[in-house]
C-alpha cells in the first residue's frame, strides 16, 4: 500500500497516515491515521473504504476501555454520516467535561499490511485528550498498582 501523496495534498491535509516499515521501506495507509482536527477526521471518516469488516467507535468519555458501537461493513455512506455524527457528539462532551480532544485516531486493529488485506480489516476510532495521557503515564508509572 506504498502511495505517495502530491505535495498539495500534503500541505493542505492536516493528517498523519499510519504506516508500517517492511524490509526498511515504508507502507502508507490510505485511510488509517490521526488527525488533531475534527474537521480533517471527518474528511478521513468519509474516505473510509466500504470494504471494512467493521469499525467500533466510542460512545462514552471513559479513558479506560470505553463503551463502543460497532457498525458491520459494507461501510456505506449512511454508516459514515452516524459516525460522523458520533464523533462530533464526543467531541461536544468531552468538551463538557473540559477535557477536549487533542487527536483523533483511526486504526485498523492489524496494523498496515497489504494492500487487498488493509482495505478489509477491522477498524476503531479512539481519542486521546489530556485527561487520557495523564492516565496512560499514571497507569505506565504504576500509580494504580501492579498490572500483573
Amino acid at each position: 500500500m506504498k502511495n505517495l501523496k502530491d505535495f498539495n495534498s500534503f500541505i493542505s491535509e492536516k493528517v498523519e497516515y499510519a504506516h508500517s516499515t517492511i524490509n526498511g521501506e515504508k507502507y502508507y495507509s490510505t485511510w488509517a491515521g490521526s488527525s488533531d482536527k475534527e474537521k480533517d477526521f471527518i474528511k478521513m471518516i468519509k474516505d473510509l473504504p466500504e470494504t471494512l469488516e467493521s469499525i467500533k467507535v466510542p460512545i462514552t468519555t471513559g479513558h479506560f476501555n470505553p463503551e463502543q458501537k460497532e457498525f458491520k461493513g459494507p461501510i456505506n455512506n449512511s454508516k459514515k454520516n452516524a459516525i460522523i455524527k458520533i464523533v462530533k457528539q464526543m467531541t461536544k462532551e468531552y468538551d463538557k467535561k473540559q477535557d477536549s480532544i487533542i487527536k483523533y485516531q483511526l486504526s485498523s486493529y492489524y496494523g498496515v499490511s497489504s494492500p487487498a488485506r488493509h482495505e478489509t480489516d477491522p477498524a476503531y476510532i479512539s481519542f486521546r485528550t489530556k485527561g487520557s495521557e495523564k492516565f496512560g503515564k499514571a497507569m505506565s508509572r504504576g500509580d494504580y498498582g501492579s498490572l500483573d
